[in-house]
């Protein structure tokens, strides 16, 4: 029993620190694109990292917009450290 509890800990401690480790521009793309075609979650359209780049010249316009939305999906994603990071990542300045 100790050693089935000490492996899923294990497993839950790699878990963590993959996704602390992903951070920026790297956390979005699971559903903003780099490049290609825009698609659909939710019966919403996801922007492409180039859409992104053209419709926010600001990363104040980037944050408040992304703080903003109303997509539950974008809540685990409304932190200022990973907002700040991503608009780093994306030249927004």
């Amino acid at each position: 029993m100790k050693r089935i509890v000490a492996i899923v800990l294990a497993l839950v401690m790699v878990m963590v620190f993959a996704t602390v480790s992903m951070a920026g521009w790297d956390k979005c793309k699971g559903c903003h694109v780099d490049a290609g075609k825009p698609f659909e979650i939710g019966g919403k359209t996801v922007l492409t990292k180039a859409a992104l780049l053209k419709k926010f010249k600001t990363a104040a316009d980037f944050k408040k917009a992304a703080k903003d939305a109303q997509n539950p999906i974008m809540n685990a994603f409304k932190g200022d450290a990973d907002l700040d990071a991503s608009a780093k990542d994306l030249g927004l300045k």
